[in-house]
């Protein structure tokens, strides 16, 4: 008999075996023994480390062998013989068709589990500035490239979505929507319907639509102004402070200010989550440019006669000094045009150069028909005999706004006429971009208005000069405080930007023409941002982002839509600013910064369309917070405010706030890894740092030397724990401006009734030798030529031996590679005579015995209010504050000498190294 084909079975795979065969079990139970004999062996040894060692090469063996069979697995193709479809010779096509639909499946099976085996979900693909700590299941985390692939996943592969069950308050809420929707629409049906009876009543009487305007918010005068009513979803996280226009833009990619402690009853972003310290400079100086969400810079509108105004600013301590007397003189006639701007300091009333308020910038507004500067004179007194009312803009930071409002107020009382101030807080917006790119960002996205598609506008006109400075890679070759007053239209409507072209050399020349002509100055009129209608026109004249796309899916493939007459026209005021000082003395180096005001609605349109656009040199513009300002005003030699300036309200505040979050910062630590200020070695017996080191104790220095503390009163003046009752006041320190300073120090003037005992002057630091100043760092003076203790006159000339010479300096940069410290015993004679010279003329270097020490304190003068390595100079630098009084003699006695009464030492919190510095007036 043939033997019978068996009956179809349970399908296997080709490649895989029932059962092991014999030889196979016996092989399998040898090595299981030999394993466990060996197992034996292995704990009996002496060494354990050989253990944890072959341990962890076998785990990473079996990691990889599992890896290698998953995939060898999704690979293998489960297969079924074509034998047992044949019966006595004869052919079962219905076991046949059963097989072949059985590898059918398998084949698509296998493919699909090759194709999942090495693939990565869409959570896996996210780029590296996105990726968190954890994964997450829910789809909206992941980037919107990503987020159909994400679903889609998640429903193939059944994963539970991560939504969370709403909680009591929650289905609260949504119980309350649901209502309101509900009695909407029942409102909304209840008006349709009385419209329709109306329409079906009156259908002959009148066929025009029904057109409800709204109303025009009341204007405040000289009362300040609310915050704008935040979104429902939003408003709870607005309560006690208020979101710039660009918040949710920064609160994705930035660090924002702590909630519960916000910044000037604002949420500033501090800076990026990516690194940006290196990344900033570099956009800021070489390539590339940086912009700011200056929105929380507080707009004041004054409004009044010409002369009521000019006797505000008077009172203000504007044009009172010597350096500003040409406001009010025929050179100062284009800022009173309104063609330039002046930023500098303003007083309280009738005080100056005393009770300093806060730099500001005023902004004068053009005249509705455009005059030329040569009639200036006679259009200035027509003026005031028509006594035609004015504005004007004050822009200060928001750490001094009350105090100005207050004295401003005060001000505009007593004034004939009376002067109407407006607070515009809330209502103009502000952007500050800097760096190479930045003329060339500002023009991509800022296209003046027009009303045909060939942006052609009249020759010298303010578009058209605009529009000619894409050659400018600086702001600061401009005028001197440039302003250009015009319209431009919604950047949605050119968004995403494109690339602008840059001209050829070729027109250099009528660069060069425009710059020395300038004829904004006889062209410029009357910006709509001065006008309260104009700004609530363009506010709500914006569009929804929905009617742009609308508007953009009708237009050509490729080109942006066409203008038209009802397009948003959005006021705005640019002008370019130049850095008060450079480091290296020349003005050329320092890039200036564009600023610009518009609509605080149209804010976050203008920031997208900077933010992307492609820079011609490739990346674009970078955004910075708080700390990328003041490391570029850092790096420019330029004090900020209000931290550099602790003799103002606003500036002693912020150091009270700063300080008392380093004291946290230092209190957080244990006891063996912080600093104990009680041991800090000062110097010729002397222990103790001077004051608290976490702040620029102004305190000590102006009250003196405390007296002793020992024991435990030593200790709780260390221990952050032990709090006192009574605050002490703030000082009565007064800021001394730095004109007044040079003034006072070189004697060409009067004290004006200063107490040099309280001044205070901001002064850059430039260290002689090695080391970075840091914040809090104590300022010494050089003791005296003409102490009477010989200790104080070795210890001066102990400094002034530490001196670099140009020789030295020489020296320096032409011998690469200093002599070895230990000679070779061979050495010659010259070679040792050599070193013995080199190290004997060799000042002392910090940390040797030979190395000076600190001053006492009774010649301690100021602190660095910020000091870091700067990367415009390459080496350590800082800004800080002196007391006049304490200087004032030295400068004068080393007067002769050059720089050596200005010679310094600092000498950083907790340190007993002193560094020599020369200090100088900040501009």
């Amino acid at each position: 008999m043939t033997p019978q084909p068996s009956a179809p079975g349970p399908p296997r795979p080709l490649k895989r075996k029932d059962a092991p065969s014999s030889s196979n079990t016996a092989g399998s139970t040898n090595h299981n023994k030999r394993r466990k004999t060996q197992v034996a062996l292995d704990a009996s040894g002496p060494s354990k480390r050989k253990d944890a060692q072959s341990f962890s090469a076998t785990t990473k063996n079996a990691r990889h062998d599992k890896r290698r069979q998953t995939t060898k697995d999704a690979r293998a193709i489960s297969s079924q013989a074509s034998s047992k479809a044949f019966k006595n010779g004869e052919l079962d096509v219905d076991k046949f068709v059963k097989a072949r639909e059985y590898e059918i499946k398998a084949l698509e099976q296998g493919m699909a589990r090759a194709k999942k085996a090495l693939a990565e979900r869409a959570f896996q693909q996210v780029p590296k500035e996105l990726r968190r700590r954890t994964a997450s299941h829910n789809v909206k985390r992941v980037p919107k490239r990503l987020q159909r692939r994400a679903a889609r996943e998640m429903v193939e592969d059944k994963t539970k979505s991560d939504r969370r069950k709403p909680s009591r308050h929650m289905r609260l809420r949504i119980e309350t929507a649901k209502r309101l929707r509900a009695l909407s629409a029942k409102q909304r049906a209840r008006k349709d319907a009385v419209v329709k009876d109306q329409g079906t009543t009156n259908v002959q009487s009148d066929q025009r639509p029904v057109s409800v305007k709204s109303r025009k918010p009341r204007v405040k005068k000289n009362a300040l102004k609310d915050p704008p009513p935040a979104p429902a979803k939003f408003r709870k996280r607005q309560i006690g402070k208020s979101w710039l226009p660009t918040h949710l833009y920064h609160a994705k990619r930035a660090h924002m200010t702590s909630p519960k402690e916000p910044l000037w009853r604002y949420a500033v972003p501090l800076t990026p989550t990516m690194k940006s310290y290196r990344p900033t400079h570099r956009a800021s100086g070489d390539r590339g440019a940086v912009a700011w969400d200056m929105s929380y810079m507080a707009t004041v509108s004054l409004a009044g006669t010409e002369q009521s105004l000019q006797g505000l600013l008077r009172a203000l301590g504007i044009g009172v000094s010597p350096e500003t007397k040409q406001l009010w003189e025929t050179r100062g006639q284009r800022w009173s045009l309104g063609t330039r701007v002046w930023e500098g300091w303003l007083y309280c009333r009738d005080s100056f150069p005393l009770q300093a308020i806060a730099p500001a910038t005023v902004i004068w507004c053009a005249e509705n028909e455009p005059t030329s500067v040569l009639g200036a004179v006679a259009e200035e007194k027509a003026n005031v005999q028509r006594k035609t009312v004015r504005k004007l803009l004050i822009r200060v930071h928001p750490s001094a706004f009350h105090q100005l409002w207050d004295e401003v107020l005060r001000l505009a009382k007593v004034q004939k006429p009376q002067v109407m101030v407006e607070d515009l807080r809330f209502e103009i917006g502000s952007i500050e971009i800097t760096g190479p790119a930045s003329t060339e960002a500002l023009l991509g996205a800022l296209w003046p208005n027009t009303s045909t598609s060939c942006r052609d506008w009249p020759q010298g006109s303010v578009e058209a000069t605009w529009s000619s400075l894409a050659e400018i890679t600086n702001p600061a070759t401009l005028p001197e405080n440039v302003l250009f007053g015009f319209d431009i239209v919604d950047p949605r409507l050119h968004h995403p930007p494109r690339t602008i072209a840059i001209p050829q050399s070729t027109r250099e020349s009528a660069l060069l023409s425009t710059l020395s002509k300038w004829p904004c100055d006889q062209t410029q009129t009357s910006p709509k941002l001065f006008d309260r209608n104009a700004r609530l026109k363009a506010a709500r004249a914006l569009p929804s982002q929905k009617a742009i796309n609308r508007r953009k899916s009708f237009a050509v493939p490729g080109t942006y839509p066409e203008p038209k007459p009802s397009d948003a026209q959005i006021p705005i005021l640019l002008y370019a600013t130049r850095n008060l000082q450079s480091r290296n003395g020349g003005q050329s180096r320092a890039q200036g910064t564009w600023n610009f005001l518009l609509p605080w609605k149209a804010v976050l349109p203008v920031w997208y369309s900077i933010m992307y656009y492609p820079l011609s040199t490739g990346g674009q513009p970078r955004f910075g917070g708080l700390r990328e300002k003041r490391q570029i005003v850092f790096e420019a030699g330029v004090p900020w405010f209000p931290g550099d300036f602790p003799g103002t309200a606003a500036g002693y505040a912020w150091e009270v706030r700063e300080r008392e979050k380093r004291k946290e910062d230092w209190a957080k630590r244990p006891r063996g890894k912080r600093t104990e200020w009680s041991s800090v070695d000062l110097g010729n017996g002397k222990k103790g740092e001077i004051g608290d080191g976490w702040a620029c104790d102004w305190e000590r220095l102006l009250t003196g030397m405390a007296p002793p503390t020992t024991g435990k009163s030593a200790e709780a003046a260390g221990d952050p724990s032990s709090k006192s009752d009574s605050v002490s006041p703030p000082p009565k320190l007064c800021h001394i401006t730095s004109a007044a300073a040079s003034s006072l120090l070189s004697g060409s003037s009067p004290l004006h009734n200063i107490d040099l005992s309280t001044a205070l002057a901001t002064v850059t630091l430039d260290l002689l030798v090695r080391g970075v100043p840091q914040t809090c760092a104590r300022i010494y003076r050089l003791p005296s030529s003409s102490a009477i203790d010989p200790t104080a006159i070795s210890l001066r000339n102990s400094w002034l031996a530490l001196v670099p010479t140009p020789e030295s300096r020489r020296r320096g940069r032409e011998q690469k590679q200093p002599f070895p410290s230990r000679l070779r015993r061979d050495a010659p004679p010259h070679v040792v005579h050599r070193q013995l010279a080199q190290s004997l003329l060799k000042p002392p270097q910090a940390g040797e015995d030979e190395y000076p020490v600190c001053p006492g304190e009774e010649d301690l003068i100021g602190f660095v209010t910020t000091g870091n390595f700067n990367l415009g100079e390459g080496r350590g630098t800082g800004i800080g504050c002196i007391l006049l009084g304490r200087v004032l003699d030295r400068v004068r006695e080393g007067r002769d000498e050059g720089m050596k009464g200005r010679l310094c030492v600092v000498r950083n919190a907790g340190q007993s190294v002193g560094r020599l510095a020369r200090w100088d007036i900040a501009g």
